[in-house]
């Protein structure tokens, strides 16, 4: 094969690769079909808080997250959590703390190629929360069975931009409440999500997150709640290799979101790396070569202007 054959395809491939390798390239909430790599472990730490414009009335808990996602086979992960609930609001309220649901999940990329990929996604949820605390909305642990099944789908029209679609159904279970039981309706969801990496190491996004459930009492509490629409804006930074901070500000939009809360913030990083070499911080050296290279990359980008 001749070199002038070789180059159009080593550049061709060199663009298949670079959307799956684009770091960050996770969303907030809505899943890509991109999985962790063959024996590497990702480790997600968030937190996530729901807020009224008039602080008073914001809703009373709080919610860490610890994530574990390992890849076991090409396009194949499992994934698993571990919530800490925090209930009251600090200079209001004392905080009481308990531990939250624990989630387990297995994500399998069906097909994969260029332009398109479509990958399944199934979750059971260990009921080891609170039951017995009326206003937790049912998304969040809320101590039932839960379990999810959703069809994930994601459109590469280029390198840097991609859109990704999530539609399932959503499972609960009957919450222990002392003598009074309460069958927490099902809900089909839907997810929408737009990314695009303004460079390697950064990533600005747009998500649609809505649930509607089959009855509008989603809670003791929430009796009129069913549907439930909310926009996030989202910006996701890789501070060295691996390591992902990202932030996110959800605003409820529809009036059974909103009476619940109006906007929640959720703060987190990510950290990927291969289990067989372990944790590979950076050194000062590999720092400030990393800033000079982002550094040649502005001044080119704007050059170009």
């Amino acid at each position: 094969m001749r070199t002038k054959t070789i180059l159009p395809l080593v550049g061709l491939l060199a663009l298949v690769a670079l959307p799956a390798l684009a770091k960050p390239y996770r969303m907030m909430v809505t899943r890509t079909t991109e999985t962790v790599r063959t024996s590497n472990l990702e480790g997600q730490l968030r937190y996530q808080g729901f807020f009224h414009t008039d602080f008073d009335q914001s809703e009373p808990y709080h919610q860490l997250n610890l994530g574990l996602r390992f890849g076991i086979l090409d396009n194949l992960e499992a994934n698993v959590g571990l919530e800490l609930l925090a209930l009251g609001m600090p200079g209001i309220t004392p905080l009481q703390f308990g531990f939250g649901d624990i989630p387990v999940g297995l994500q399998w990329t069906v097909f994969k190629s260029t332009p398109f990929a479509i990958g399944l996604y199934g979750r059971g949820t260990l009921p080891t929360g609170p039951s017995n605390v009326d206003f937790i909305n049912p998304a969040l642990s809320d101590g039932t069975w839960d379990y999810e099944a959703s069809v994930l789908a994601e459109l590469r029209p280029s390198r840097d931009l991609r859109f990704m679609v999530n539609v399932g159904w959503l499972g609960h279970g009957v919450r222990d409440r002392e003598g009074i039981p309460f069958d927490v309706p099902d809900a089909f969801q839907a997810q929408l999500g737009a990314a695009y990496n303004l460079d390697r190491w950064t990533l600005v996004g747009l998500e649609v997150l809505g649930r509607f459930y089959l009855d509008p009492r989603i809670t003791p509490v929430w009796s009129d709640n069913a549907n439930q629409v909310e926009i996030m804006p989202v910006i996701r930074r890789e501070m060295w290799p691996g390591l992902v901070l990202e932030a996110v500000a959800g605003i409820a939009v529809t009036p059974d979101l909103w009476n619940m809360y109006q906007f929640r913030a959720l703060l987190g990083a990510t950290y990927e790396f291969d289990l067989a070499k372990g944790p590979d911080l950076p050194t000062r050296k590999q720092l400030q070569e990393r800033n000079q290279t982002r550094s040649k990359t502005s001044t080119q980008k704007n050059r170009k202007k």
